[in-house]
């Protein structure tokens, strides 16, 4: 009878530790499955996430371009009305003397009528530009427009149609190029794309590319090709691509990437952390804990990817190289360090998509405000330095002034109007500069001052004892 009660009692005792362990492992599979749930949609999230930036690069890069190109517009606009703008007999002598290093110059009336060429033998070929797409977009845009690639004794060129007015009359100054010429400026864009990218013409030739193709030459990759066919986004087998049109010409930009290699640093968070998952369920907690860091950090390492230069712009390295030879090779000159004033507040107040179209805008107009033999660059973050050849202090601090004003009007960045300013240091070279790194240094010196006294200002260096910090910058 006892040993029948120690039964009993050990029963009635099980029971409230069965329904506690039930209880266990019931929540065990409740958080499991919860957690599955989320590290599905968390996975989901930043695989749409790693592709929308992929995307946003790629725009960027094709921005990059339009803007570069339509940044010569006013130049050869000014160019055209103040040396084309005779009547038909005069303007043979004018575009003789004006093709200088050109091969050749047209001049059209809108409606595709021949008003001069130089040479003459020009003038049958002129015949036929009113009806290269070329000539019509840039009647219908009024800018300047670059047309389709065409072999010109066995050299890839491109036309360049600039509409100007005369009179009440709408002319186009048609303008050869060889492609060769434009290639550096493209290549320098497409390298922040981080994928099979190519630049082709409306007949579908190839502009510029990432690969080693020909201009003129259609484009190799059949996938790209035909996607070039269509604007926006697609998938074609496992390759992810993105077609967009570059304005200021007839060009589109096409690029492509092996998708599971792009989301390959989120595939394998996602195997490692199932694996745990399966693992035993009483350490649910250490495995959200090392998911979520596991997934964080593949998304930051995919983000490190595709987060290469936005503006297109030199380096520091090659801005210290280009320095360096001016110094050796003699002659005026002079540095510009610029920092933008406000940049930070845009950047955290409109996120950094915002920040980085900003940057790519400021980018644009320093190209338009410098010289063929001028070097912009991006230094770092919202920092450029200009280096200006052949140029004294007094005309560096002209252009300086003239760069701020420049770098002050309003930007249009995302539907909204930004204001910022600039504020910038210049040096010279002189007995105590002995190498490019120590003229940097002190435009960045007199950098300092310019903001230290107000922002907005410019500044001229002025020798002073040189501190660790002041050198620590340019290394």
């Amino acid at each position: 009878m006892a040993a029948d009660g120690r039964h009993v009692a050990m029963e009635i005792t099980s029971v409230p530790r069965r329904a506690t362990a039930a209880g266990v492992v019931v929540l065990a599979v409740a958080l499991v499955a919860a957690v599955g749930f989320y590290l599905a949609g968390t996975q989901a999230g930043t695989r749409a996430r790693i592709l929308g930036e992929f995307d946003s690069r790629a725009r960027l890069a094709a921005q990059v371009i339009g803007g570069t190109m339509a940044g010569s517009d006013p130049k050869t606009r000014e160019w055209a009305v103040t040396t084309f703008a005779g009547s038909p007999a005069q303007l043979g002598p004018a575009l003789d003397a004006g093709r200088s290093g050109i091969a050749w110059l047209v001049v059209l009336r809108a409606d595709g009528t021949v008003l001069g060429t130089a040479p003459r033998s020009m003038t049958a070929r002129a015949a036929t530009f009113d009806a290269e797409p070329g000539f019509q977009m840039a009647l219908t845009t009024g800018r300047l427009t670059y047309g389709n690639v065409t072999i010109e004794d066995g050299t890839p060129m491109v036309y360049g149609f600039q509409p100007y007015d005369v009179g009440g009359e709408t002319r186009v100054l048609v303008v050869p190029a060889p492609v060769v010429e434009l290639a550096s400026i493209l290549r320098g864009a497409l390298d922040v794309t981080a994928g099979q990218v190519y630049v082709a013409d409306g007949t579908g030739a190839v502009v510029a590319g990432s690969d080693t193709t020909a201009a003129g030459q259609p484009i190799p990759d059949s996938v790209l090709a035909a996607a070039r066919e269509r604007l926006g986004s697609g998938l074609t087998g496992d390759r992810h691509h993105l077609t967009l049109p570059v304005a200021g010409s007839t060009w589109r930009m096409v690029i492509a990437t092996s998708q599971p290699a792009l989301l390959a640093p989120v595939h394998a968070a996602n195997r490692a952390a199932w694996l745990i998952f399966g693992g035993f369920a009483a350490t649910v907690a250490v495995i959200l804990l090392a998911g979520a860091v596991i997934l964080t950090g593949s998304a930051r390492l995919a983000r490190t990817r595709l987060h290469d230069a936005l503006t297109g712009l030199p380096g520091r390295a090659l801005l210290l190289e280009e320095a360096g030879k001016s110094i050796a090779q003699g002659g005026p000159l002079a540095v510009l360090f610029l920092d933008l004033d406000g940049f930070k507040p845009v950047n955290d107040t409109y996120g950094h998509a915002a920040g980085d179209a900003l940057l790519v805008q400021v980018a644009q107009r320093l190209r338009a405000a410098t010289r063929p033999q001028d070097v912009a660059a991006r230094f770092g973050g919202d920092e450029f330095v200009l280096l200006c050849r052949g140029m004294t202090g007094a005309d560096a601090y002209a252009v300086a002034d003239r760069i701020r004003h420049d770098l002050s009007r309003p930007y249009a960045v995302d539907g909204r109007t930004v204001n910022i300013g600039v504020s910038i240091g210049l040096a010279t070279p002189g007995p105590d500069t002995p190498d490019a790194a120590a003229l940097i240094r002190h435009a960045d010196l007199a950098l300092y001052r310019a903001k230290g006294a107000g922002r907005g200002r410019i500044e001229r260096f002025a020798p002073e004892p040189a501190t660790r910090a002041n050198t620590e910058r340019i290394r």
